[in-house]
């Protein structure tokens, strides 16, 4: 195109050089063709924008991340002359969409059109705007050239994608810790058994040793704990979508694929997040209740007001973690707050695993020493399944 306008601009030149020196009919034709050129392109440019149609469709504008859905767009000419040269550009930040390039170039005949099928995926949950993003037309001589913004752009709501984890290592390494928590503990019963080694002396019966005379002890409910828990971070970091949308998506993903593996496996889970300052729980015990615990978490909004600080000031305070076997956090941040949650934690004897999802090359575990107590990082784009967790 630059091309074009530079050959346009030396034939002005010499049209104009053309009248000075020798004038006449043709001279004078020549030179008020050129000159009104662009403004007749400009015309043509005009009608095509005022006649062309552009329809775009997908099944179902609630989409999973990572999984692809049918995406069919159709150009559409419905004049009686024909369009020279059209672009359409896709948004590509948040969602592809393959087997296209944004730098083809589409004809259009008078009366006919262009139709499309290919397939679409988004990358992040969220809400935004996918599809034909902007539009290029250019004319025939290839001088002027218009962008403009899609009139009817589609916008989808995008769920987090459900990962499957084959396993949980930092859940064989909890088995090992004390089940009973020193802020809950279990409640004893009337009947006894005979002593074995390892029992805690303070639960002998001593009174019915002296009858029986042999060691026996109490009988405990709920001997040992089973439920784990999760604990999800929702404060937004950023204002800027870029930024934002890929650290919120893995912590999404990250927590459901936790929780996944943990109901499948028939392990009791209690899920902790922050909303408007109120701490919110919810228990789920088997399969059946897992589509509407999904359902709650793909929709959790995150916001800056959601302070981690708070989160894990409020969850520890709850005492709602001290009859788990095991804590999962999930959050974005490693400060003073997360080593103070993990040593209270540890005090009541819940093995703590801090999964803190941040891009950052120099975030390291500073507090490695805290025993029962485990630290991984995890990139926004890197595959939950090979984390090691």
């Amino acid at each position: 195109m630059k091309r074009n306008r530079i050959i346009y601009m030396i034939l002005w030149i010499l049209s104009l050089i053309w009248i000075s020196f020798f004038g006449g009919t043709v001279s004078y034709g020549f030179f008020i063709t050129l000159t009104f050129l662009p403004f007749v392109l400009l015309v043509y440019l005009l009608a095509v924008y005022c006649f062309f149609r552009i329809y775009q469709q997908i099944d179902n504008k609630r989409l999973v991340a990572g999984r692809m859905v049918p995406f069919y767009f159709t150009l559409k000419n419905e004049y009686h002359f024909g369009f020279c040269s059209i672009k359409v550009c896709f948004y590509s930040s948040f969602s592809d969409i393959s087997g296209l390039d944004d730098d083809t170039e589409y004809e259009l005949l008078p009366k006919s059109g262009i139709k499309k099928h290919t397939q679409l995926v988004c990358r992040y949950r969220g809400e935004y705007e996918v599809g034909i993003k902007t539009v290029e037309i250019v004319d025939f001589f290839r001088l002027i050239r218009i962008r403009y913004k899609n009139k009817e752009p589609l916008r989808v709501f995008v769920r987090p994608d459900l990962i499957k984890l084959p396993a949980v290592l930092s859940l064989d390494d909890s088995q090992n810790m004390f089940r009973n928590s020193l802020i809950n503990p279990s409640i004893p019963d009337t009947d006894v058994r005979k002593y074995c080694d390892g029992d805690d002396i303070r639960m002998i019966n001593w009174k019915a040793s002296a009858r029986t005379g042999e060691l026996l002890v109490r009988k405990m409910i709920a001997q040992e704990r089973e439920a784990v828990s999760i604990v999800m971070g929702s404060e937004r970091f950023s204002e800027d979508m870029p930024q934002y949308l890929p650290l919120e998506n893995k912590i999404l993903e990250l927590s459901l694929a936790l929780a996944y593996f943990f109901i499948r496996n028939n392990i009791p889970l209690k899920f902790f997040y922050l909303d408007a300052d109120r701490l919110h729980q919810v228990n789920v015990d088997s399969l059946e209740g897992f589509d509407a615990f999904y359902e709650e978490v793909a929709s959790v909004s995150f916001k800056k007001e959601n302070k981690e600080s708070v989160l894990l000031e409020t969850v520890c305070g709850s005492n709602s973690l001290f009859d788990c076997r095991s804590s999962f956090f999930v959050i974005h941040e490693w400060n003073a707050d997360l080593t103070g949650a993990a040593r209270i934690l540890r005090e009541n004897n819940v093995y703590t695993v801090a999964c803190v999802v941040n891009d950052d090359i120099n975030l390291k575990n500073t507090d490695s020493e805290i025993p029962g107590f485990k630290f991984f990082k995890i990139g926004t784009h890197h595959d939950i399944k090979e984390a090691g967790i």
